[in-house]
């Protein structure tokens, strides 16, 4: 459920905290939902267990999961954050590495809006049944 990109220039325990929170804001994880333990989340995203554990601590100190004794991490009772926030802040980003990695084809504004509307027409067509890529 937890997908970190190791290519990104992203730190891997920001991605950690983003997934959890853009999970949390959309209701995919709700109050009381338990995480992974760290070891098992570090395993299965292949990361050092501190990486992880970093996160966490970062989340529990943001009220997004809450720490129980015997019962390891949890998503808090008020871990929503506002969603449409959350949303725009992840979406934000993933456009802004698209961009960079435009400009580091050389490509220049015009260019990446041409990119841009391309894709947003075949998204339109496919959900309109028109053709595939």
């Amino acid at each position: 459920m937890i997908r970190v990109d190791a290519a990104s220039f992203v730190p891997i325990y920001e991605q950690i905290k983003q997934e959890i929170g853009r999970l949390a804001a959309t209701g995919r994880l709700k109050p009381g939902d338990p995480l992974p333990s760290i070891r098992d989340l570090a395993a299965e995203i292949i990361v050092n267990p501190n990486t992880v554990a970093r996160a966490y601590r970062e989340l529990e100190q943001e009220g997004i999961i809450a720490t129980q004794k015997g019962r390891g991490s949890v998503v808090a009772e008020r871990a929503r954050p506002d969603a449409e926030r959350v949303r725009r802040a992840h979406l934000g980003r993933v456009m802004d590495e698209a961009v960079a990695e435009a400009r580091r084809f050389d490509l220049d504004d015009d260019a990446i809006r041409g990119l841009v509307e391309e894709r947003l027409r075949r998204v339109a067509e496919k959900k309109r049944g028109g053709r595939h890529e």
